[in-house]
């Protein structure tokens, strides 16, 4: 189980650092008068309030818990949001048909802009302290982590209004009575320059040790600043409403570099060798922080409500009330995506769910008529989760916002562009992911199930129980007029090293179904083929980042960094209005290239604040 003391603290932390900006106008801001007070700051222990009260920024649905990895990173070729045109919605955003007007703009503007306050704050006050300079050696180090914590925490947030917005007002000191709270906007660039060395900064003082809860370490912030160098490096969109990216973007790429090649050179990290236990695991708060180098904490046990994170329900499989709570099912996945795996690629069936739940936990397939279109995010279904009585709504299912695959693709990747091809280690990389994926490295296969007689006086609520030494495999029957017509395997599973035994619960009689395995892949059948060109591998990168991170948050802005959004969006939106013109799938219609890679400037911000003299391109 987790380490909750990050948890605990935090609703203490809380008492010192409220209210967030008001959701109003950013310059009725009320300054952190408790923070100020010459008082506060007496001790670790109310310095770790403080500093865990610039993580809450992130528990918010305005950020994390909702807004950022859900509702900001559709519609893209992984995924879809629920059709619909409502006023001031998420279906806006997702769908391309916003204004600046939409109240999750400002909200998550807003929240990430307490965030920074708070941090400010934080990095002032702290070398303030007495205990600073004069404490013990524990206590100063103690002290000198949360600095860097507050540092790490005003750089990522700062990245991602960033990655969002483009050019922002900036600062980096805390607001105190009568402040000009009316900034201008500043160039995304100059930011990024903050950032990195905010970044550096932290890392610099941040524990090396693997750790035991959500605080960020050494190797978690050096691998989200790859990823910050890489978005600094990449394509996004101007003032001039072009897409370009600086013309000295291999120095990000060099400083991407640096950071990865120190989280693998670490030792620390590695691999589950199960893909799908990772994602079982994040559903049950197992922590497991070999595999997760960054996570933002929804658990507190203290309080007696969930801290309503949608993990597991805004983007699960239609569940019926009943065994499991019900999910609010908004997140839908093309089905030209689902073509887009190989057979065999075990990522495909787990992280997509061409089924639903009944009410008794049962798999109901989605596979006929227009049901291609109800397709899910299977990686956090309610099978996973605990289903306590506080997660039958939202849940308690954790952020993950840095992977060690990710870490391993954008050593793939930044190899490859700054050497102009693939070398042996990138190659070494994304094949380490890819063998997971197709389990080439564990013992056992996916199954097979052979219909012999199809017996009679089965109906539809018959079931196939699977049971052996492997994981992940499910089946149900085809019934036709009481026959077991054919069987769907819906997931073929992994780790079967004998044919599973199958059971077929309910009424009827006489059918006969026979196990077997399936061919094991093997690592030469999985790695990429060598000798490929610095464009071809790239294009190899672009989808196994797709394939392995889908749904996680970034596939939105990993195309816009490759200036690739718009593209794909209309060649998504072709393939399945080739499958029926009907297909609920619109973004390519309301989507503009040089327009929608940028949000706009949210309209609350502009009412108040003439210090911002233009609107992103497009608004």
């Amino acid at each position: 189980m987790k380490n909750t003391n990050i948890r605990k603290a935090l609703v203490v932390g809380l008492i010192g650092l409220m209210p967030l900006i008001s959701c109003k106008k950013m310059v009725e801001t009320t300054p952190y008068s408790s923070f100020t007070s010459a008082n506060y700051f007496q001790s670790v222990s109310e310095a770790y309030s403080a500093t865990l009260g610039v993580y809450e920024a992130m528990k918010s649905p305005n950020t994390y818990a909702w807004n950022i990895p859900l509702v900001y990173d559709a519609d893209t070729d992984a995924e879809f949001l629920s059709p619909g045109t409502t006023v001031n919605d998420f279906r806006e955003v997702s769908h391309y048909y916003y204004l600046a007007g939409n109240s999750m703009f400002y909200n998550t503007w807003s929240t990430l802009y307490a965030g920074i306050d708070r941090a400010n704050v934080v990095i002032e006050r702290i070398p303030q302290m007495n205990l600073y300079t004069n404490g013990s050696v524990a206590e100063k180090a103690d002290l000198n982590r949360m600095v860097g914590e507050a540092k790490f925490l005003r750089g990522f947030y700062y990245s991602e209004l960033v990655r969002l917005w483009g050019d922002v007002p900036f600062k980096t000191k805390s607001s105190v009575t009568g402040d000009e709270l009316r900034l201008p906007l500043t160039d995304r660039f100059a930011i990024y320059e903050q950032v990195i060395k905010d970044m550096q900064e932290a890392i610099a003082v941040l524990p090396a040790s693997l750790p035991t809860d959500e605080r960020i370490n050494k190797f978690g912030a050096k691998a989200i600043l790859a990823r910050v160098a890489l978005f600094a490096g990449g394509y996004s969109l101007s003032a001039n409403g072009a897409m370009q990216r600086p013309n000295d973007y291999i120095k990000y790429y060099q400083i991407a570099q640096n950071q990865v090649n120190e989280v693998i050179g670490s030792g620390l990290y590695q691999l589950n060798n199960s893909y799908s236990q990772v994602f079982k695991n994040q559903s049950q708060q197992v922590f497991e922080p070999k595999e997760s180098l960054f996570e933002v904490s929804f658990y507190t046990p203290a309080v007696t409500t969930t801290s309503s994170s949608s993990f597991g329900f805004f983007n699960a499989g239609l569940t019926a009330n009943g065994l499991y709570g019900s999910t609010l099912n908004r997140v839908f996945v093309p089905a030209s995506f689902y073509s887009s795996f190989d057979n065999g690629d075990l990522r495909r069936d787990f992280s997509i769910a061409r089924y639903s739940l009944d009410a008794n936990g049962n798999r109901v397939p989605l596979l006929t008529a227009r049901q291609d279109e109800t397709w899910t995010p299977g990686k956090w279904s309610r099978e996973y989760q605990k289903n306590s009585a506080l997660e039958r709504s939202y849940t308690n299912i954790n952020y993950v916002a840095m992977r060690y695959a990710d870490v391993l693709l954008m050593k793939a990747e930044i190899d490859n562009e700054l050497n102009n091809g693939p070398t042996i280690e990138a190659y070494d990389a994304i094949n380490a992911v890819r063998r997971r994926a197709y389990a080439t490295n564990t013992p056992g296969n996916g199954i097979t199930i052979t219909l012999g007689a199809g017996g009679t006086g089965y109906t539809a609520a018959t079931t196939i129980s699977i049971t052996g030494s492997g994981v992940d495999a499910y089946a149900v029957p085809v019934i036709t007029s009481g026959r077991i017509s054919a069987v769907t395997i819906l997931n073929a599973g992994s780790g079967y090293k004998t044919p599973p035994t199958l059971s077929i619960n309910g009424v009827g009689t006489g059918a006969v179904l026979t196990a077997g395995l399936q061919t094991k892949r093997t690592n030469a059948t999985v790695d990429l083929p060598t000798g490929l060109s610095k464009d071809a591998f790239l294009l190899r990168i672009q989808n196994e980042r797709a394939w392995e991170l889908c749904f996680e948050g970034m596939r939105r802005s990993d195309l816009i960094r490759w200036n690739l959004l718009g593209d794909k969006i209309k060649a998504t939106q072709d393939a399945v209005k080739a499958i029926r013109s009907q297909y609920a799938y619109v973004a390519s219609t309301n989507f503009v290239k040089g327009k929608h890679e940028l949000y706009p400037l949210p309209q609350n911000e502009l009412d108040v604040n003439k210090n911002i003299t233009r609107q992103n391109p497009g608004f």
